[in-house]
């Protein structure tokens, strides 16, 4: 899978701020010095920055610039669920901590309406950000007959709903919820976090047009790295 110019550039810039050449607090390159750098558009630069905004990395000031941050990732709930936002991604990495076909019976995750011994894809990956630091875990569940070739991937850049879209998958809807969980032992080792600790869960069902459901996923974002926030237009009077 060929990564797009857009992610290239933004990983260069969150490799520097890994390596504290770029510390809280410095200014970004313009979207007109990146364009000019990279030979790419205005709209990738600016695709760049505000990607590197929405992930709590960068602030953009307008008439001011782009600055690195040194804030807690602010998560706006109407993004976090909307898979369009998701299916962009957000800086750093995955490091896959397991990848296997197994029937639907033993996997990680229940896939509504599947029997017990259809098979399917399971994926758990854990999400870090530019500092190392594990922001996530995410674990998918997909039906093998829509993509028997999915372990064959780049796992660590595989952004599943794009992929399944990409092989005529017979998405029809896409339900999410939010469920407040606690951590168990196994997870709170993974984000480096206690055990009990109460934490948000982000959890995806794609159906087809029979009712089916091709795939479902869950996030589990690490306790204290974020804030979630609605921010509504005020209604008119």
């Amino acid at each position: 899978m060929t990564v797009p110019l857009y992610v290239q550039i933004r990983r260069e810039i969150e490799a520097k701020i890994r390596a504290g050449g770029l510390p809280p607090g410095a200014r970004l390159p313009t979207e007109m010095d990146l364009s000019a750098r990279y030979g790419v558009s205005r709209a990738t630069a600016q695709r760049v920055l505000n990607d590197l905004a929405e992930a709590g990395l960068a602030i953009r000031r307008r008439r001011h610039g782009t600055f690195v941050a040194d804030v807690m990732r602010q998560i706006n709930l109407l993004s976090f669920v909307t898979p369009v936002a998701a299916a962009k991604g957000v800086p750093g990495r995955h490091e896959v901590v397991s990848a296997r076909i197994v029937r639907a019976a033993d996997a990680i995750l229940a896939l509504p309406g599947a029997s017990a011994d259809t098979a399917v894809v399971e994926l758990v990956r854990r999400k870090l950000d530019v500092r190392e630091e594990p922001q996530s875990i995410e674990r998918h569940v997909v039906l093998f007959a829509v993509a028997p070739d999915l372990l064959n991937e780049n796992l660590e850049d595989l952004v599943t709903l794009p992929y399944l879209q990409g092989r005529g998958a017979p998405i029809d809807s896409i339900r999410l919820y939010l469920d407040p969980v606690t951590l168990d032992e196994h997870d709170a080792t993974l984000l480096h976090s206690e055990t009990g600790t109460p934490a948000l869960m982000r959890r995806r069902e794609l159906s087809a047009d029979d009712g089916s459901t091709v795939e479902v996923v869950t996030t589990l974002v690490r306790p204290g790295t974020a804030e979630f926030f609605l921010e509504l237009p005020v209604p008119a009077m």
